[in-house]
């Protein structure tokens, strides 16, 4: 978990380093809007449309980006240049397909999503989700390339001048209008960098069975992210549902986030090692405990130091409307206890991919009845706990998967001295704070 910069950097950890800067544009832009100035009815309906976007882009976006590297493992040497310049032909069908539904059947969609007719700055965004959705593939091609360099910087630039572009009409007094345009703006600037690349790495042949190809390969891919995303996106909707107000459901966006590195960790340590996990499941399992030990070291600590700072902080970071935001927050940093749990690496190496997509179902029902029993009873503290609930349900599932099936236990890949240990002290964290 550690980033020795004074060596050779590798892909893991540029995508690492990656994932790292999206988040910290995305708790940058936050900062913001909240420092901006800006009403928090117009904060609101820029939650509302990255909500939006979410909702119409995240299974297969990230389906598709899964399935990038090991179609193009399993393709003969004449078939890879041609699938790089397919798979970008796909985003940008795809991204279109998804411009007119949205921009077109405005009056259709925009009730049933944001429960009214018609949302400011929606054409907008519209074109930013046209150009911005296909330059997501770009990290996926110095991946191929082994150009952790290129990762790195092509992050550097993007996000840097991603919250420029947010900040300067801010700064010149344009409002969010101008803030939306300055993205949309940035996007088509990154879009033509990507079909440079695109055509400069791949090869410009129309393979309608490489298309076709990729999209059976993705498929379960897809499915597994809609289960897994549907969550936060019926938790952002049952706020809207229930409350009909757009200054909660930014309180409740603000403060629904995980320790913002424990996602990009995790989900980077367990790619890592399903490689290791497949070729040697004994030994990959001594190293996934070693690696994971390593994880806790440094998410525990972090997570029970933000237990005690979130409550003062929060008004500081953003402003005192989003005080209210900082108990949710609270309440969502006790994920990180089930999150550097990797029971999902262990199936996948097992070759279940479907067992996770059907504890993923239970894990969405158990969502679902917690969530408007909670919302009812508790408000938005209640979603809160719902969605830490039913995270664990995820992790017990699998974890009985594995010892039932296989008869895998968990000492065998956890270090449960000191996982055990980091949970009693969060818990007694949470507790004090």
């Amino acid at each position: 978990m550690r980033f020795p910069f004074s060596q050779q950097i590798t892909t893991t950890r540029a995508l690492q380093l990656f994932q790292v800067m999206r988040l910290g544009a995305v708790i940058g832009t936050s900062v913001l809007l909240a420092k901006s100035g800006l009403p928090m009815a117009d904060i609101g309906l820029y939650e509302w449309l990255l909500y939006i976007g979410t909702v119409s882009t995240f299974f297969w976006v990230n389906g598709l980006l899964q399935g990038i590297a090991p179609m193009h493992g399993l393709l003969a040497d004449s078939e890879r240049r041609p699938f790089i310049f397919n798979s970008f032909i796909v985003f940008c069908g795809i991204a279109t397909a998804v411009f007119c539904v949205l921009f077109f059947g405005k009056s259709y969609l925009l009730p049933v999503l944001a429960g009214r007719s018609e949302l400011p700055y929606f054409g907008v965004f519209c074109v930013y989700l046209l150009f911005n959705l296909p330059t997501l593939t770009v990290e996926f091609i110095y991946l191929l390339q082994k150009k952790p360099h290129h990762i790195v910087g092509w992050g550097v630039m993007s996000f840097g001048l991603q919250l420029v572009v947010v900040f300067v009409p801010l700064w010149l007094g344009w409002g969010l209008g101008g803030s939306l345009t300055g993205l949309a703006g940035w996007a088509l600037l990154k879009f033509a960098w990507t079909l440079g690349l695109v055509l400069h790495s791949g090869q410009s042949i129309l393979r309608p069975d490489l298309i076709r190809q990729y999209l059976l390969f993705s498929a379960p891919l897809m499915l597994n992210v809609v289960v897994g995303n549907l969550i936060a996106l019926f938790d952002n909707w049952l706020v809207g549902w229930h409350f009909h107000d757009e200054a909660v459901f930014a309180v409740f966006r603000y403060g629904s986030r995980e320790l913002p590195l424990a996602t990009a960790l995790a989900t980077a340590l367990s790619a890592a090692m399903i490689p290791q996990l497949t070729a040697n499941f004994e030994g990959g399992m001594a190293e996934l405990k070693t690696q994971t030990t390593r994880l806790m070291h440094v998410l525990f600590p972090l997570t029970i130091v933000m237990l005690f700072v979130t409550k003062p902080l929060f008004p500081l970071v953003f402003n005192p409307d989003f005080a209210a935001s900082a108990p949710l927050f609270s309440i969502y940093l006790l994920i990180t206890a089930s999150r550097v749990l990797l029971p999902n690496a262990l199936v996948l190496a097992k070759g279940e991919p479907a067992v996770i997509f059907r504890v993923g179902l239970l894990e969405l029902s158990v969502k679902v009845v917690l969530g408007f029993l909670f919302i009812r009873w508790f408000g938005l503290i209640g979603v809160a706990w719902s969605a830490v609930l039913a995270f664990w349900v995820e992790k017990i599932g699998l974890l009985l998967f594995l010892q039932k099936k296989y008869g895998i236990r968990p000492s065998q890949w956890l270090d449960l001295r000191w996982y055990l240990g980091y949970v009693a002290v969060l818990i007694a964290a949470f507790l004090l704070t």
